[in-house]
């Protein structure tokens, strides 16, 4: 009776353990490539936990996962400031915890909470590209009031 319930609890510590395959097999960072039009602007990049970088493009950067969204902001010379936003999406390994979830019944959400907390799971593009806009000077329309009595 005893060899049973061992059994049962190593079974279910295996089933709890499966189900945080995303932090097992998958990262918790995404590298992301970014490029700007033009080349060597400087983006300041602040996402969730603290997270800050600031890159001269074209840079490849490392990005936890779990800072999602992350708020790019680029600028150059002679070109507006941008504003873009990085969002880490869901990966495969995430709908692997979904169908292992649906499998055992729930058991294995603890491993999906795991996955979560850490950041696993999920990705950022690999590649992005912004375009600047030209900071192009705005026509001035003047115009001239005569005074009274001229």
């Amino acid at each position: 009776m005893i060899g049973f319930w061992v059994k049962r609890g190593a079974v279910l510590a295996a089933i709890g353990l499966l189900g945080a395959c995303a932090s097992v097999v998958g990262s918790t960072d995404s590298t992301v490539q970014i490029r700007t039009n033009p080349d060597k602007a400087r983006c300041e990049l602040k996402g969730m936990g603290g997270f800050e970088a600031t890159i001269e493009t074209p840079a490849a950067i490392s990005i936890p996962n779990r800072a999602s969204p992350v708020a790019v902001m680029c600028q150059a010379p002679g070109f507006r400031q941008t504003a873009h936003t990085l969002t880490a999406s869901a990966d495969g390994w995430i709908w692997g915890n979904s169908a292992f979830m649906v499998a055992t019944g729930g058991i294995a959400v603890l491993g999906a909470l795991v996955d979560e907390s850490r950041g696993a799971g999920k990705a950022y593009a690999e590649e992005v590209d912004y375009t600047l806009t030209p900071d192009r000077p705005r026509p001035v329309k003047l115009r001239t009031r005569d005074a009274p009595g001229r």
